[in-house]
């Protein structure tokens, strides 16, 4: 099986090496072409292969998977980053990576969506996490000043993500947003809105525990005032290592979102829109990536 092998050399601190990756693939019987995210990696999964494989973290996921939107080339994942929120939502998370690979001959494969934002201005973005405003917006907006470099928060990355994340809970304004789902108008006064398609945000925050990858709908979370302290809290229990889980935040379920932000900010998985002037309008491509998963043995 002919392999494209996309990777962030620096996911992981940069362990495990390209060397030791390439070393996992062969050793399994598979024929790889090594390409880093630093290179010319969107020219190389245009090249004829069998499989593409994304070795990162989320960004990394993310980019390999709406490359291949659409055109019938199967992706796995090697979950080597910091959150990891795509491969936790499928599950794979924290698996052993030699293991992982093997498994991938008798893995199964599950059609994965893929979400689509159209901007006023006519411009369009994909994404495979989620889009939307508040909080976690302002946390990819101020978040490599605030955690990567030169962080006042204490500990490591995640637990200053979680820190991080706090405090933009506990001082995130209230704003009045217009939201439409499916014709239905659910405008009100919230801290934020996320369009979600995986069940995490964030440092692993589990926004819509019930959101399916597969089941072409997108999970529209509301995070009101009234959510403010049971978030902190959740945030807190994670900050001192303790088993928590987040209650159910107010979620509805459909296939085509109007979404304006009072703030005119918009997250689209990792990156941002600055200038949101009118409803985004957010729609899905059902099934747009077939993901091989690897076999549980």
């Amino acid at each position: 099986m002919r392999v494209t092998l996309v990777h962030n050399p620096n996911a992981g601190d940069g362990q495990p090496s390209a060397k030791d990756l390439q070393q996992m693939l062969d050793h399994s019987g598979f024929q790889v072409r090594y390409v880093s995210t630093k290179k010319e990696w969107k020219k190389a999964l245009s090249r004829p292969a069998d499989l593409a494989v994304a070795a990162g973290g989320d960004g990394t996921a993310a980019k390999v998977l709406k490359a291949v939107a659409g055109t019938g080339m199967p992706v796995a994942l090697m979950p080597i980053g910091t959150a990891n929120n795509i491969g936790r939502s499928l599950g794979i998370a924290g698996r052993h990576l030699r293991d992982m690979v093997a498994g991938w001959k008798g893995g199964t494969r599950r059609q994965f969506d893929v979400g689509a934002v159209r901007f006023g201005h006519g411009g369009r973005e994909l994404f495979v996490e989620a889009c939307g405003g508040g909080p976690f917006a302002t946390a990819i907006q101020r978040g490599k000043a605030e955690v990567e470099h030169g962080s006042p928060f204490a500990g490591n990355e995640i637990d200053r993500a979680l820190s991080f994340n706090r405090s933009l809970m506990e001082t995130a304004p209230v704003q009045r947003w217009s939201v439409q789902v499916d014709g239905r108008d659910y405008s009100g006064d919230y801290i934020g809105v996320e369009v979600m398609n995986i069940r995490f945000a964030g440092p692993s925050v589990p926004l819509a525990r019930e959101a399916d990858s597969s089941d072409g709908l997108l999970d529209v979370v509301f995070l009101k005032d009234s959510d403010r302290p049971q978030l902190i809290d959740y945030l807190d229990r994670r900050l001192a290592h303790d088993e928590t889980t987040l209650p159910r935040l107010d979620t509805v379920r459909g296939t085509l979102i109007n979404l304006e932000p009072p703030s005119g900010v918009l997250r689209v998985d990792d990156g941002l829109e600055d200038d949101v002037r009118g409803p985004a309008e957010i729609s899905l491509m059902p099934g747009a990536v077939t993901v091989l998963l690897p076999s549980l043995g």
